[in-house]
């Protein structure tokens, strides 16, 4: 999964990814504003989780990248948590995460959604070139920012698409519109990812 960006291209990347950033995040707002609000309060809709669970799990991972980012402006860019030497971090982290989002409204999930893509966006604009592939670091940032940033978001879209499409099926098999069982399109994609995957 490394990503070797040249250093002539690290500006050019930078502003490309804030370009897949944008564009991620618009598909799937379009997505959500397409659902009934009961649908993404729904619990256990994907896995142990509701699509506000996954939005405030994306949210997390987001703001953990922006925490990379404060180090890296610092200097400390060795101090920096990789999840991938310790699978249960991970899992450690979404519970965390989504259990500290259980209170909020999908309203606040979304304004957080929305504010800490905003300072994700922020930050790395202020990082110096240089700093996006730095070997200081154990990983450079054009090889974890991206599965951070928007494959991330990209893959849950995809998972959330599916079953939504399931779920339409399976009412209009319901009221008499097609052949196939509750049982088998009403069933979620599975558990959530697991969280970015490190390079």
């Amino acid at each position: 999964m490394s990503r070797r960006v040249p250093a002539g291209r690290l500006s050019a990347w930078r502003e490309q990814a804030v370009q897949r950033m944008t564009r991620s995040r618009e598909a799937t707002l379009r997505f959500l504003a397409g659902l009934p609000e009961q649908e993404l309060l729904r619990p256990r809709t994907q896995g142990r989780w509701s699509v506000k669970d996954v939005l405030a799990h994306v949210a997390a991972w987001e703001g953990e990248a922006v925490r990379r980012f404060a180090l890296i402006a610092r200097g400390r860019g060795d101090r920096i948590l990789f999840y991938d030497a310790d699978p249960r971090a991970v899992d450690r982290f979404n519970a965390r995460a989504v259990a500290a989002a259980r209170s909020m409204t999908l309203g606040g999930v979304l304004r957080r959604l929305a504010r800490v893509r905003h300072r994700l966006i922020e930050r790395l604009r202020r990082l110096p070139a240089p700093s996006l592939r730095d070997p200081a670091h154990r990983y450079p940032v054009t090889a974890w920012v991206p599965e951070f940033a928007w494959t991330h978001e990209r893959q849950h879209l995809r998972r959330l698409r599916g079953w939504w499409k399931g779920r339409r099926a399976g009412k209009t098999a319901r009221s008499g519109g097609g052949r196939r069982s509750h049982r088998a399109t009403t069933a979620g994609p599975g558990e959530p990812n697991r969280g970015p995957r490190e390079p």
